[in-house]
């Protein structure tokens, strides 16, 4: 990963130029609707760069769809694309960037760490934020004017994955693993509340580093505790080396983790033991019928709309139905027009908000890595 201080400036010039860009290219229609600047902040390098492809593209699609109609109320979207590298320090210098540009509609972040100090910093610089994937309760709990996610949370996560461990693994030896992150810590907590409240406490509960990847001491503590389901509140990364390491040490456990673990390379780090992993995320958006046309151009292109492509989509309708609904492009206005609880059309269907930006409709489901007859593995919704 490059260092802060070296991308910095090519961010703020990314920035400069795309926002110079797209006011030359409107001077024309300027005069009566100016073109709305919104921009997608998320980590487009690094270890979640997939992630952050998926926010670009499923962002840029909905712009250049809602462009295409005419606009909002006439004015085009102008969309600009940061990378936060999936580091809070970045995250915090481009919210800073954005509010010297004035740009007050982002879609962003990915990682919560990133989205819950920017957000801070947005709000007070008049931005309204809708991040598509940072699903840390802390994020809305601030009750912030300007914060909205069109995904889930990790209490709602949390508190399944908890619920899921006591009726299908009751008779088992129970662990709680988070990777210390405010992610890891606010989805960890919200299973053991689970488990407790259930009358089935953990076993075993502890945090490992963010960034470790040797997890002998962790393995030879859970083969003491003779633990045999393990919840990991964590990234994918991380869950994949667990599993082979585990395997490796002759440790079969059962592994449980949340959204952050929806990773492409997860069988390529874990490796054939990955099969029957369960991993808890939202319900498939791709079979939505609102989304079935969307679907259908990504895959056109080549691409398929995984994980937080749609959610991205959504994101960009959000503030686009959010200004109509207000009249303005006031952010405070349309910050309060998404929070009413109207009804926002979107390709995840029908959206109402909350007062503290949290969706009202559930965003949580069950899947588990699946053996094919190919010889392949796949991650299925539970059935």
């Amino acid at each position: 990963m490059r260092s802060f201080w070296v991308g910095l400036p090519r961010l703020f010039t990314i920035l400069a130029l795309g926002l110079l860009a797209a006011s030359t290219a409107s001077q024309s229609a300027a005069a009566a609707c100016p073109d709305i600047p919104m921009a997608v902040a998320g980590p487009m390098t690094g270890d979640w760069a997939l992630m952050g492809e998926e926010m670009r593209r499923g962002a840029q699609l909905a712009a250049d769809d809602i462009n295409a109609k005419g606009g909002i109320g006439g004015c085009k979207i102008a969309l600009v694309v940061l990378d936060d590298q999936g580091n809070p320090v970045t995250a915090i210098a481009i919210a800073k960037a954005f509010a010297r540009d004035r740009v007050r509609f982002v879609v962003g972040h990915y990682n919560s760490g990133s989205s819950i100090p920017a957000s801070q910093i947005y709000a007070k610089n008049n931005t309204v934020m809708v991040s598509p994937a940072s699903t840390n309760p802390g994020l809305t709990e601030f009750k912030l004017w300007n914060v909205v996610r069109t995904a889930g949370r990790d209490d709602v996560q949390g508190t399944f994955a908890g619920e899921y461990m006591v009726d299908h693994f009751a008779a088992r030896n129970l662990a709680i693993v988070s990777d210390g992150t405010p992610y890891g810590d606010g989805l960890a907590n919200k299973a053991r509340k689970a488990l407790r409240a259930k009358g089935h406490p953990e076993k075993l509960a502890i945090k490992v580093r963010y960034d470790q990847t040797n997890f002998g001491d962790l393995i030879g503590r859970m083969k003491a505790a003779k633990i045999d389901v393990a919840f990991f509140a964590g990234l994918g990364d991380q869950l994949g080396r667990l599993i082979r390491q585990s395997d490796e040490a002759d440790m079969h456990l059962q592994f449980i983790s949340g959204d952050g673990a929806m990773v492409k390379g997860l069988t390529g780090l874990a490796g054939p033991a990955v099969q029957g992993t369960l991993i808890v995320f939202s319900p498939e958006d791709r079979s939505n019928p609102a989304a079935k046309d969307v679907v259908a151009r990504f895959r056109s292109q080549g691409f398929e709309p995984e994980a937080y492509t749609l959610k991205s989509y959504a994101a960009v309708q959000v503030i686009a139905g959010g200004i109509e609904m207000a009249g303005v492009q006031a952010p405070r206005l349309v910050a309060a027009a998404i929070k009413s609880g109207k009804p926002i059309s979107t390709v995840l269907g029908d959206l109402t908000f909350d007062a503290k930006g949290d969706r009202r409709q559930p965003d949580v489901a069950m899947y588990v890595w699946t053996k094919q007859a190919n010889g392949g593995l796949s991650l299925e919704p539970m059935k």
